[in-house]
């Protein structure tokens, strides 16, 4: 028998080449996890030999020992990213080995981790059965089973493992990068681009859901339209950049006064529309002139220009006999029409 032939050395691993040894030639470096399932000593202390100088892609290997089925099953539930798994078939049983693929397979969910089974006894199952059957990455007799063959099948387990784990990484930054884009599809479908407030479509689908409740509870439900007054003038004077920005801060003042509950939505150029759950008619024109007042107590900067806004403010609530948003809505809008016919800067409510 040849002298490299694995399980036929007397050799004694030397401790220099151990698997910490190894480790700490790299600190930086993980090593590959490598599972030896066998219930012979000899076997670990020659596997062990034959693996001590094994680096891939630059990382040591470091072995972990078991010598049954029932113990390698633990070690896999509890150590992660063992990447390789030389495991003996007959341990407790007559199989197992074997046993323990079908639950390392099924039962634990793992088909990461490469599989090399061993055999002191090949004839009892034909190598092309069991590869068949089993989801092994090698299949091999111990009197077989070279230190060279033991190098060769436990690196090529190794780069089958690590292009699994790059195939993973590189599904998960996809799937990553389709849940964001999603995100972003969600936000662009709902918000208004420019202020970040909802769009109408948006707002139409939070008033219906807002008025089945309020319909539901018997609760009242606000609503007003908000038109900055001589808006194009501004546009015309500073140009539309300086137009956005007062745009954004004018929603930034409505935002602050109003309630955590209450909805705002773009409508128009520079027309807001605000849903107040659980609001009657005067607690809506209360709100309404508070935002009325925070706009026009004092002019918006943008860039060292006092830009002075104003705004004309429709107030309507929900009536029950309506049988949806849109015709509070154009009650509303009616109201907004009197405040700019009365003068502008103001608030008006609407008939109901």
């Amino acid at each position: 028998m040849s002298n490299d032939l694995l399980f036929a050395s007397d050799e004694s691993p030397d401790p220099r080449n151990s698997s910490a040894a190894a480790d700490a030639a790299d600190p930086g470096a993980p090593p590959w996890l490598v599972l030896v399932a066998d219930d012979e000593p000899e076997v670990h202390a020659v596997t062990r030999l034959a693996l001590a100088r094994l680096r891939f892609r630059d990382r040591p290997v470091r072995l972990l020992d078991c010598t049954s089925a029932a113990e390698a099953e633990r070690i896999l539930r509890d150590t992660p990213d063992i990447a390789v798994i030389l495991l003996d078939v007959v341990m407790e049983t007559e199989d197992a080995g074997l046993q323990l693929v079908r639950r390392i397979r099924q039962d634990l969910g793992n088909s990461a981790v490469r599989i090399i089974l061993r055999t002191g006894q090949p004839a009892r199952v034909p190598e092309e059965d069991l590869v068949l059957a089993y989801e092994i990455d090698g299949y091999t007799a111990k009197t077989e089973l070279t230190a060279r063959r033991l190098f060769t099948s436990v690196v090529t387990a190794l780069r089958a493992y690590a292009g699994l784990a790059e195939l993973e990484r590189r599904l998960a930054e996809r799937s990553r990068a389709l849940e964001e884009a999603t995100v972003r599809l969600n936000r662009m479908a709902t918000l208004d681009p420019l202020t970040g407030v909802w769009n109408r479509r948006r707002f139409l689908e939070l008033a219906a859901a807002e008025l089945a409740r309020a319909r539901r509870y018997g609760r009242h439900l606000g609503v007003f339209l908000l038109d900055l007054d001589g808006f194009k003038a501004v546009n015309d004077a500073h140009g539309d950049a300086t137009g956005d920005a007062v745009l954004r801060a004018v929603v930034k003042r409505v935002r602050a006064a109003l309630r955590i509950s209450d909805h705002i939505a773009r409508s128009g150029g520079a027309e807001f529309v605000v849903l107040l759950p659980e609001t009657d008619g005067a607690g809506t024109a209360v709100v309404a002139e508070r935002v009325r007042a925070a706009l026009a107590d004092s002019p918006i900067l943008v860039e060292e220009r006092a830009i002075p806004v104003t705004a004309s403010i429709g107030v309507a609530s929900w009536l029950p006999g309506e049988p949806g948003v849109e015709q509070t809505l154009h009650r509303a809008e009616h109201a907004l029409h009197t405040a700019k016919q009365a003068g502008r800067n103001r608030v008006e409510r609407a008939e109901g």
